[in-house]
Parts: C-alpha cells; sequence; structure tokens
C-alpha cells in the first residue's frame, strides 16, 4: 500500500476518524375443393367432347372465403391479447425496477475487487482478515489529486471483503462544511477507483472530511458512521 492510502478500523461514530474498529450503531388443409361435378367424364357412348362443368359460385366459393376471414380474425384476436399481455408484463418489470430501492442504491462507478495498488499479498491479507459484526473498516486515499476542478481524481474508496455492512461516502470540505463528492452504495468487495467533484474548486490544496455511512444490506437504512481525514489538490 503507498503512503497517500489510508485503511481505518473505525467505530462507526459521526464524525471521528481513527484506525480502530468499533461498533457500527432477483393444419389447415388446402382449400379449394374438388367435390363431385367439378369435371364429368363424357359417356362411353357419347361422341361430344369432354367438357369441365363450372362450380357453382354460391356453393363452392362462399365456404372458401369465409373460413379464411373467420382464421385471420382469430388469429388477430390472439395476436393482440398476446402484446396486451407483454406490454403489460413490461410496464409492470419496469416500475418494479424503478420503484426498488436496491436497484438505484449502488454506484455506476463501483468495480468489484480490491484496489489495484495492492500487493498480491496485500489482497490475500484483506482476504483472510476478519472483522467482527458491529465493527466497519473504512479505506481511502490521505491525498486525491486532479488535474484540475472538473477532472476525475484517484481516490481508491473501498468497501473490503470482510466488512458486514454496504456503504456510502460523502466528501466535504471543512471550511465550509460543503459537501463536493457523494458516492452511491458499494458493497463488501468492491471499490471506486476515481471520482469527480461536483464542485468546480480553484487550484489549490483542500482539507476535507470524507464520511463513511455503514448501510444494512437487506434494510438498506444507514448503521453508523466513519471519518477520515483527506487533502485535494487542485493542479489547475
Amino acid at each position: 500500500m503507498t503512503d497517500e492510502d489510508t485503511q481505518y478500523d473505525n467505530q462507526p461514530t459521526s464524525g471521528e476518524s481513527g484506525r480502530q474498529q468499533a461498533p457500527a450503531d432477483t393444419m389447415g388443409q388446402p382449400l379449394g375443393t374438388d367435390g363431385p361435378g367439378s369435371n364429368t367424364r363424357p359417356s362411353s357412348q357419347s361422341s361430344q367432347p369432354q367438357q369441365a362443368l363450372p362450380l357453382d359460385p354460391d356453393a363452392a366459393a362462399a365456404p372458401a372465403t369465409a373460413k379464411p376471414k373467420m382464421a385471420r380474425k382469430k388469429r388477430n384476436t390472439i395476436i393482440a391479447v398476446v402484446l396486451v399481455l407483454v406490454l403489460a408484463l413490461a410496464g409492470g418489470a419496469t416500475w418494479w425496477f424503478l420503484s426498488n430501492p436496491a436497484n438505484n442504491f449502488f454506484d455506476p462507478n463501483a468495480k468489484t475487487g480490491q484496489a489495484p495498488y495492492k500487493t498480491p499479498e496485500e489482497i490475500q491479507a484483506e482476504l483472510n482478515r476478519i472483522v467482527e459484526e458491529g465493527m466497519f473498516n473504512i479505506s481511502i486515499a490521505s491525498v486525491i489529486e486532479f488535474e484540475n476542478g472538473t477532472a476525475p481524481g484517484k481516490a481508491y474508496i473501498e468497501n473490503i471483503p470482510a466488512n458486514h455492512y454496504n456503504m456510502k461516502v460523502a466528501i466535504t470540505l471543512d471550511d465550509s462544511g460543503e459537501t463536493v463528492y457523494e458516492s452511491g452504495g458499494l458493497a463488501p468487495g468492491s471499490f471506486i477507483e476515481d471520482i469527480t467533484l461536483t464542485k468546480d474548486l480553484d487550484p489549490g490544496s483542500y482539507p476535507v472530511t470524507a464520511t463513511f455511512s455503514a448501510i444494512d444490506a437487506e434494510s438498506l437504512k444507514e448503521a453508523g458512521k466513519a471519518a477520515a481525514k483527506v487533502t485535494l489538490i487542485v493542479r489547475g
């Protein structure tokens, strides 16, 4: 781990930082009939040429036209009903997804795994670590640098695999208390590498406080807080 990254085992309190662990308060047959009388054979004693007798249009044509109309009407009705059901199911699924808080909880920039600056030994050590129930481990870079006020900076906010809580992080300026960054949720075993500030800060160095909220994985209610002191440096 680099010198610019800090890990804390904090008691979820409201505003304190430290290195200790502490308690955290998904077949129609083909139509067309070859019926009797459609063609006649000449009598064996007749010298008349063979003749084809026309079908009675009222007798033969009517069934041939009525059946397809009925079949088409029935088929169209079935298609309409199926479309209505599909639209209803799609609408219900969309409503469920948008109304379920868990679907909007997690940060879209979160990545699964551990922060990439760690050595294989450090990664294995984290996997082997046991965090007691009610404890909350926090990790963030101690200094976060930005090329300018709108450029991203590497923060390495991490919710280690051993934590029992989801996590959210807010960064506030110490001099004014203004929030300049707020994350979505991070599940244990995930991290956010780069962050972008919500305020275009002028070049300079800014002391800030990163407040970590421990969030119960089932209820998504806050279980406690922990904090760490961080410095933001805006280059230009």
